[in-house]
């Protein structure tokens, strides 16, 4: 009922996922979780949680209204390129429950920024791919990775995804290749400036060396709430991709390109998971605009869609309740 419901894109289905949002992120506005702390040199994430980490409640407010802005760009974006069916909002859907995943991602925090500059690169990546001269849009590509690492540093792992998106696409050139480098130094050079001009610019190429140099360290313990909802959203991802690799594709070179783009923003999220440290419950939502793609793109060649609905029925209320009463246990 309601896949059938979201397969329109009108004012009525945004105002029913804005008020989804709300009732996953309520818990959140009565009783705020504080900011994640900044995890290694990210120098404009800092700047943020010392500006917001003593309000609480505005720093909720502004990460639900990212999240809300993240979800309209992004189904906009699948939309367009035909990755979903054209004029869905099913896939807004999918990534706004996705987003809500535990209460403590319920506020302004690194990754849910980082998101929203991996959103800006895919824009412009599935864009080149019909542009003859892409340069802009590489040379945009590679400085807004840098710019998320300022974030989150492990993004920085990302800039490798930007060179397979020359691969992909079969566009690359030495000078897209230059592009790319030099937009993802172009944030540094200016950093490094400035910590030269304070006297600290050794002290910060030590702190980066550190950062990377170790893997696989989790400061935060993961409970049991993480471990259950987590296996439930894993299998969601693997029935939604084994059902999206078997069904019909589309034929055009074009969109099976777009699409391969996608599915590789999952391959950099494993990867890049191995240096998430403290922010490691934060990390998946790196990978749900493309499970958002795969989902979406199942459900809509159900012919049959009462069982899929019923499961994600529960998937949304083990969330909510989850959120609203059944985390505070594991902390309290």
């Amino acid at each position: 009922m309601f896949i059938k419901f979201f397969k329109s894109s009108f004012f009525i289905q945004y105002l029913v996922i804005g008020i989804i949002g709300l009732c996953l992120w309520i818990s959140a506005f009565i009783a705020p979780p504080g900011m994640p702390d900044p995890e290694g040199p990210v120098p404009l994430y800092t700047v943020i949680y010392h500006l917001l980490q003593t309000m609480p409640f505005v720093a909720t407010l502004i990460g639900f209204l990212l999240v809300m802005a993240e979800t309209y760009w992004l189904t906009t974006i699948l939309s367009k390129h035909e990755l979903v069916l054209k004029n869905s909002s099913l896939s807004a859907l999918v990534f706004v429950v996705f987003m809500s995943f535990l209460p403590g991602q319920l506020t302004l925090n690194p990754i849910n920024i980082s998101l929203g500059f991996m959103i800006l690169i895919l824009y412009h990546l599935l864009i080149s791919y019909n542009k003859p001269e892409h340069i802009d849009r590489v040379f945009a590509s590679g400085f807004f990775t840098g710019i998320a690492s300022l974030f989150y540093l492990p993004f920085m792992l990302w800039f490798v995804f930007v060179i397979i998106s020359f691969l992909v696409f079969r566009a690359g050139n030495w000078r897209a290749w230059l592009a790319a480098m030099i937009g993802l130094a172009t944030p540094f050079l200016y950093l490094a400036v400035w910590y030269f001009w304070q006297n600290q610019l050794l002290d910060h190429v030590y702190a980066y060396l550190i950062f990377f140099s170790r893997i696989l360290v989790f400061t935060n313990p993961f409970h049991s709430d993480f471990w259950v909802l987590s296996g439930f959203t894993l299998l969601l991802a693997l029935w939604g991709i084994i059902s999206f690799r078997s069904g019909p594709f589309e034929n055009t070179v074009e969109i099976r390109a777009k699409t391969t783009i996608m599915l590789w923003t999952l391959v950099f999220t494993l990867i890049s998971f191995i240096y998430s440290r403290s922010l490691a419950i934060f990390h998946p939502a790196l990978a749900m605009p493309a499970m958002s793609m795969i989902i979406t793109a199942t459900l809509t060649r159900l012919k049959k869609t009462r069982i899929a609905e019923m499961i994600l029925l529960i998937y949304f209320f083990s969330i909510l309740l989850n959120n609203l009463f059944i985390h505070d246990y594991f902390y309290h």
